[in-house]
């Protein structure tokens, strides 16, 4: 025998699936259900499972029965609902008990709504990369820096001189500020890597010379404890050094980075630094198109597929926060958010994470995007081979096909190949 199901579809793609089960169904369903709650149940006398079937019906709690009973009943009605009806959910069922007799339930089932995508509006600029030759000079600048000579000197310190120091703040009380102090620390005149106004004291100082000079520290400062105070600075110069970048000539190429000449540097930059340029565009382009395709998407979400998604990134979020040792209390008061603007803020990325995937999968559809069998070995060997064998025997088969990982790779390549198609 098999359960009555009446289907009625419902606004947003939602289907109420009502199976109503005959006693003999039912009582069939709470056997199965009494024996497993006897496997974690300790009655005197009796092994956990083995127990009568009314000795446990009499300690069992009535309600804790009947959701087992119902555990027991819904996948006969998941499958009928699934063979007979032609319904394809996209998210576990919502069930509920309309009434004990006859027992009845309702299941909502969500299937994929209907969507469609403006292909006009989805429209990419693409800009072209220009790499100049300031852009070059600037990291030529930057590499002769890496390979600059220093020669300790017995004179007063002038711009370009490297200096260390011994370095000391106090407020007006003459306290050491936290965070002020710091030894060997080697600085630059010229440099700009502290507070502005510290390196110009530094000028016509000598080795073993100490100063002490008061500045104040920005007001927009990384540290904010210390924005906008004043401070006075005691430093004790240890040694001073000029420094010299060396030239850029053939010879110095060959030695410090086999190549021909000063040329061939100078290509080899100006290649690395299209490369990078080129990567940044892409990258760009990428999220525009992403961005196109959410805004070109239309499609009417139910609320079982926002509310299951919100879980998904709720999760993710607590997840994240254990990563970094911090509680939710210390996020709100960092964040300056409320656990409403949390949920307001998942709801809403959980709501454009739906759209964009199922306008992303109606974009395939339309186009006849797919991934052979092919595609996947060759894309699945690549990412073995950068594993020792050992390893190698333990992932394949997590990628076999049907597997979770070969699903979410074949996605992927999908994506990909759509992108590539859109980008054009």
């Amino acid at each position: 025998m098999s359960p009555q199901i009446t289907i009625k579809k419902l606004p947003k793609a939602r289907v109420e699936c009502r199976a109503e089960f005959s006693a003999e169904e039912s009582a069939a369903a709470e056997k199965r259900a009494l024996e497993a709650l006897s496997n974690s149940m300790n009655l005197p006398g009796f092994r956990p499972g083995k127990a009568p079937a009314d000795m446990v019906k009499a300690k069992a709690d009535p309600e804790a029965l009947l959701e087992e009973t119902v555990r027991v009943l819904l996948p006969d009605v998941m499958k009928a609902a699934i063979e007979e009806h032609k319904i394809l959910p996209i998210i576990p069922p919502a069930a509920a008990i309309e009434k004990t007799d006859p027992l009845t339930m309702v299941l909502t089932l969500v299937e994929r709504p209907k969507v469609s995508v403006k292909e006009g509006k989805i429209n990419v600029e693409k800009k072209e990369t220009k790499i100049e030759e300031k852009d070059i000079d600037r990291m030529i600048d930057s590499l002769m820096t890496e390979h600059q000579i220093a020669t300790a000197v017995e004179r007063a310190a002038k711009h370009g001189d490297r200096l260390m120091l011994d370095v000391r703040g106090e407020d007006d009380k003459g306290t050491l500020i936290p965070g002020s102090e710091m030894k060997d620390r080697p600085v630059v005149i010229g440099s700009k890597a502290l507070i502005p106004g510290f390196e110009d004291q530094l000028v016509g100082l000598k080795t073993g010379d100490k100063k002490s000079f008061p500045l104040k520290f920005p007001e927009k400062y990384h540290a904010e404890h210390l924005a906008g105070t004043p401070v006075t600075f005691h430093v004790d110069v240890k040694t001073i050094e000029e420094v010299k970048s060396p030239e850029l000539t053939d010879t110095f190429v060959k030695e410090k980075f086999q190549l021909e000449n000063a040329k061939a540097l100078r290509d080899r930059i100006q290649s690395g630094m299209a490369d990078q340029e080129n990567r940044i565009e892409q990258q760009r382009r990428e999220g525009a198109l992403f961005e196109a395709i959410l805004k070109a998407t239309s499609v009417d979400l139910a609320e079982e597929l926002i509310e299951d998604e919100f879980r998904v990134l709720l999760q993710d979020f607590a997840g994240t926060l254990k990563e970094q040792s911090m509680t939710l209390e210390q996020w709100m008061k960092k964040s300056g958010k409320t656990p409403e603007d949390l949920e307001k803020d998942l709801r809403k990325r959980g709501t454009d994470r739906l759209t964009l995937r199922m306008g992303i999968q109606q974009l395939m559809e339309d186009k006849k995007i797919e991934v052979s069998d092919e595609d996947m070995h060759k894309a699945i060997q690549e990412l073995v081979s950068q594993f020792d064998a050992e390893k190698r025997l333990e992932i394949a088969p997590m990628y076999a096909k049907g597997q979770r990982n070969y699903e979410q790779m074949k996605w992927q390549l999908m994506v990909e190949k759509l992108m590539t198609e859109l980008l054009k």
